[in-house]
């Protein structure tokens, strides 16, 4: 059986080539990186058996799935590898500590089928994104995705994704709203789509599910 080398910011895993490795990394933080890995690892439990390795130093993925709610697996980098060892993984998200070196940064991509820059809509952030996105080896396939979009009549997410598609940047067209039901699921250690009040948040993961480069990683799985 052959293998690929997936690499996280400490270590490199040996993996099946069907697994599919989603990695989600920004130089800034508070943009809402953990919860979208998350997010990420509940829609792809849809499709397969996911796991999430949790190689941010605040582990907050970690406190949120220490309830033991989640419909999917969370490790660190020291216990994935034995994980995968012993169960197969269709979908494995990896949720990096934010600012990493230009020198983890090539290590990130390497056997990673979609890097993920998730970034808020204010200008910090986008700029912060925008220096991410120059670090990156030449032929990564990544993905922008605008997260923590405040809702009309505000127009912050809007001009973001214009900005983003006049500057010729892959940036996936459906954006994830700012919803204090996030940080209430966080807080419970619950998935966005078991938390009353949680249909709206929800809706914007099933319709990212719909749209490149999402759909093609499920697509592929299902097929």
């Amino acid at each position: 059986m052959q293998f690929k080398f997936v690499c996280t910011t400490r270590r490199s895993i040996l993996v099946q080539p069907s697994t599919k490795f989603i990695t989600l990394t920004s130089y800034k933080g508070g943009v809402g990186k953990t919860t979208s890995a998350v997010c990420l690892s509940c829609l792809f439990s849809n499709y397969g058996q996911v796991m999430l390795i949790d190689s941010d130093p605040n582990r907050s993925a970690t406190a949120w799935a220490s309830s033991g709610n989640l419909p999917f697996k969370v490790a660190t980098e020291n216990t994935a590898t034995r994980l995968m060892a012993k169960t197969h993984f269709d979908f494995v998200v990896i949720d990096t500590p934010a600012r990493p070196a230009e020198a983890e940064m090539q290590e990130l991509v390497e056997g990673c089928d979609l890097l993920l820059l998730p970034t808020t809509p204010d200008s910090l952030a986008m700029k912060a994104m925008m220096l991410t996105s120059q670090s990156l080896p030449q032929g990564t396939n990544y993905h922008i995705l605008l997260t923590m979009v405040p809702p009309p009549p505000q127009k912050d997410g809007e001009d973001a994704l214009k900005v983003l598609q006049e500057k010729s940047f892959p940036v996936i067209k459906h954006s994830i709203r700012l919803l204090k039901v996030y940080k209430d699921a966080a807080a419970l250690g619950l998935p966005i789509n078991s938390m009353k009040g949680g249909k709206k948040a929800w809706q914007d993961w099933i319709e990212l599910a719909k749209l490149s480069p999402i759909s093609e990683l499920i697509s592929s799985e299902i097929s």
